[in-house]
């Protein structure tokens, strides 16, 4: 387990970006676009999407997806680490989960996106979640999938390890069972994300070749267009065009097989009824 001060070090500010964008305009937009389909997506699996749903996003950032759920007119509120600086957008508040709790708080659907993988005791965050959550609610995780076809291929250089801020590691049924220990019973589960196994593939792909320094091209899609970063840039358009070809390859294979580079399920409190 990384000590405290490394942990300090691997979240400073050019981890999470500015309050406002974490990536340059290209690749910002399309986040944006992206968390307000899947803040649509998750209200239509959840089964209701009127304006009286209270939406709890833990670990929000700097609020993408909370922004999403806003838009379509719930009541959301993000959590984030009190040293994040994300407390100064709408929204978002750096209470703990066991305040919460402690007011009586409830809400309809409560998100944990990438975000159990960082917990020093995922396993409690369950257990508040689950007082938090009411009876008819809908929890929403999503996490690196440990067992996907990325994961065997690249070992210790798959981008979705992301050491030292992930912690732990979980498959399909590893996860499963911790949210069974916790009374959640999934109602779906699903490996596939377009963004995260293509981009995960190529990513990987370079961090293989010992010439190009670890996550290399992620760090040059961070806002700052200077010239040498628009030429760095520039570089690596032939090799992102060659490597998509095996990029695509893997992402229709492990869509096939369910060994995709996440893991996304849906769950509800056990014993009671199971609908979407």
């Amino acid at each position: 387990m990384p000590d405290e001060q490394l942990l300090n070090e691997a979240y400073q500010q050019d981890y999470y970006g500015s309050q406002t964008t974490k990536f340059n305009p290209v690749v910002e937009a399309w986040t944006r676009y992206s968390g307000r389909s899947r803040a649509r997506a998750l209200l239509k699996q959840h089964g209701k999407s009127d304006k009286s749903q209270r939406v709890l996003d833990v670990g929000c950032g700097r609020g993408v997806l909370l922004a999403g759920f806003q838009q379509l007119g719930v009541n959301a509120l993000g959590l984030e680490r009190p040293d994040s600086g994300f407390d100064v957008i709408d929204g978002v508040e750096t209470t703990t989960l066991d305040e919460l709790v402690q007011q009586g708080r409830k809400f309809d659907v409560i998100v944990l996106w990438h975000v159990l993988e960082h917990l020093p005791e995922p396993e409690q965050m369950l257990a508040q979640i689950q007082q938090l959550l009411t009876d008819d609610g809908s929890l929403f995780v999503e996490v690196p999938n440990f067992a996907s076809l990325q994961s065997r291929i690249f070992k210790k250089n798959w981008f979705h390890l992301d050491v030292p801020r992930h912690l732990f590691h979980f498959t399909p049924a590893t996860l499963k069972l911790k949210l069974k220990d916790r009374n959640f019973e999934t109602v779906s589960m699903h490996t596939f994300s377009f963004d995260q196994n293509l981009y995960g593939f190529l990513q990987s792909l370079l961090n293989s070749m010992p010439f190009l320094p670890p996550n290399h091209l992620y760090s040059l899609l961070k806002p700052g267009a200077t010239l040498w970063r628009t030429a760095m840039l520039l570089l690596y358009v032939p090799i992102v065009v060659i490597a998509s070809i095996p990029a695509v390859l893997e992402l229709t294979v492990s869509r096939l097989f369910g060994s995709g580079a996440v893991i996304s399920i849906h769950a509800r409190k056990r014993n009671q009824e199971l609908h979407d």
